[in-house]
């Protein structure tokens, strides 16, 4: 496969094949992310990408998913063109996904993601990251909450399943509780699939690191992040959602099932704040 430089995929994607339709990350300024600051985006040429479908006949893996870190912005002849030669070559694949982000998302008229949603587009994964505009704007997110709300409502009317994702600690201690209750308020108008929940890492020698080592911000610990995972899941009201912590960068797994699950999930966290933590993930075992 020609691969340039290192992939990221969701951790439900564990076993899907990785098709990179893009370089890097067309926005590539998000003050807590570092994954795509060492490339230079571009769409890859149609060339190269046929030459990895055809390899990757070989493997009859039943997922796909598109890289690097938003793939949706490529041009929708581009999109169509990859999903077609996918539902060609490959006929045993059940569902294509990709990263995608507001503008992306907002870039595309609802017929336009209904064509790719026909043509085997089964799921988007959106970094909302937070509901809160002020830390949005802080951290360079480059779109507001009503946006988020906005793209992911025009993924779900398109058929596609929206799988949110948001980040704890970028609140700090003095607005951890406005960042967890405003994230939940946009969870709540959107409706998500699925709900993908990660900690804020900084990357040594990153921006946020910089920061960091300036005293303009403090990265929260386990017990605060734990907590304000707490309140995020406290204020949501989800109907027929998963949400998840699984992703590395989290001090606590946990996988629930809203509504039903959620007393249930608030008990296990207050058990773990109680109980001393064991069943904290060490930081050396934590990434990206």
């Amino acid at each position: 496969m020609n691969y340039d430089g290192v992939l990221y995929r969701p951790p439900s994607e564990s076993a899907s094949l990785l098709l990179q339709v893009t370089v890097g990350c067309s926005y590539n300024k998000c003050v807590f992310c570092e994954m795509y600051r060492d490339k230079t985006f571009r769409i890859k040429p149609w060339h190269e990408i046929e030459e990895d479908i055809i390899e990757a006949t070989r493997f009859r893996l039943r997922r796909v998913f598109l890289c690097d870190g938003d793939a949706l912005i490529a041009p929708q002849d581009d999109l169509v063109q990859v999903l077609e030669a996918i539902a060609e070559r490959m006929p045993w694949v059940e569902r294509v996904g990709t990263y995608a982000d507001a503008r992306s998302i907002l870039r595309k008229t609802p017929e336009e993601l209904e064509t790719l949603h026909n043509l085997g587009l089964g799921i988007i994964y959106h970094g909302i990251e937070s509901g809160d505009d002020e830390i949005l704007k802080r951290f360079r997110k480059g779109s507001t909450a009503a946006q988020a709300v906005d793209a992911a409502r025009r993924v779900i009317d398109a058929g596609i399943t929206y799988s949110g994702m948001v980040l704890m600690g970028l609140g700090e201690l003095k607005r951890s509780r406005e960042h967890a209750i405003a994230t939940a308020e946009v969870l709540n108008l959107i409706q998500p699939h699925y709900v993908g929940v990660l900690s804020t890492m900084a990357t040594e020698g990153g921006t946020l690191d910089a920061m960091i080592q300036a005293g303009e911000f403090t990265l929260p610990g386990r017990t605060a992040m734990t907590r304000e995972l707490r309140v995020l899941l406290e204020h949501l009201n989800l109907e027929n959602c998963l949400l998840t912590s699984s992703h590395a960068s989290n001090y606590l797994t946990i996988r629930v099932v809203l509504p039903q699950d959620k007393p249930k999930a608030l008990a296990y966290i207050d058990k773990t704040l109680e109980g001393g933590g064991d069943a904290f993930r060490p930081d050396f075992l934590r990434g990206l």
